[in-house]
């Protein structure tokens, strides 16, 4: 990436609040190797290693904290995800996302997660579970929606959406399209950093997900689906907006 300045990740590392060597207690009882995927997968999704980053194994070692080993199979385990691409002869390096593939993932989207929900809607009296934490997300996002933009409002709102997100795929009936929803998750968090960064967007988006909630807790199937519908085109458009006219942070092929 000529004309950048890119700090070593080994750098990167002391600046990070999560990373600033105190290890997390859930991480003590990982494997390296897991430990090291999800700190590297989680910096791919939220952009803080961005598309395009070269990634030097000797770099991910002081990076991640991790020795060799364990830093190969969390890169192998990333390329597999397609975040992160391996080239002969070359470090790797965090995929970019084009125009095409993301459009292609929106309309993936569209035929998954719609009918992801209505079936989550249709059956949610029959999980009270859910529900108890449905109402906990709506309540949430309800006292999001009067407060002025900030980013710690843009980090709370996209912690509060994967929470949803992930709820209804790990609620979804149908194992085959939970799957499917939850496999397109690393993609779609890397985007979705970018609509969020959106401040005449955000407060729309907390609506939506408000509306959303309501229509699971009160069983309305149909009305769930067509925010789902609803919600996912805003967010493209939001989305394509900011690649178009060079505004967004992630590098785009």
């Amino acid at each position: 990436m000529e004309g950048k300045t890119t700090t070593p990740l080994y750098t990167q590392v002391y600046l990070k609040a999560n990373y600033c060597g105190v290890v997390d207690e859930t991480t003590q009882w990982r494997g390296k190797a897991e430990a090291a995927y999800e700190q590297l997968r989680t910096d791919i999704e939220d952009g803080v290693l961005e598309a395009g980053r070269e990634l030097p194994e000797t770099e991910l070692v002081a990076y991640t904290g991790a020795s060799r080993t364990p830093v190969r199979e969390a890169v192998r385990r990333l390329a597999a995800e397609g975040l992160v691409d391996l080239l002969p002869r070359r470090a790797p390096t965090v995929s970019r996302i084009s125009l095409r593939s993301a459009r292609a993932l929106f309309d993936f989207r569209r035929l998954l997660e719609p009918e992801s929900i209505r079936l989550v809607a249709e059956r949610a009296d029959e999980a009270p579970v859910l529900l108890a934490a449905i109402t906990q997300l709506l309540e949430r996002f309800e006292s999001m929606a009067g407060d002025e933009y900030s980013e710690e409002l843009a980090v709370t709102f996209r912690q509060a959406t994967g929470e949803f997100d992930s709820l209804l795929a790990q609620n979804t009936p149908n194992h085959y399209l939970g799957r499917s929803i939850q496999e397109l998750r690393p993609h779609s968090a890397r985007l979705r950093h970018i609509a969020h960064g959106d401040r005449s967007r955000i407060h729309e988006a907390i609506l939506e997900h408000v509306r959303m909630c309501q229509a699971v807790l009160a069983g309305d199937s149909a009305d769930a689906a067509r925010a789902m519908f609803e919600h996912l085109e805003h967010v493209e458009n939001a989305i394509f907006s900011r690649l178009l006219s060079g505004d967004a942070e992630l590098l785009v092929s």
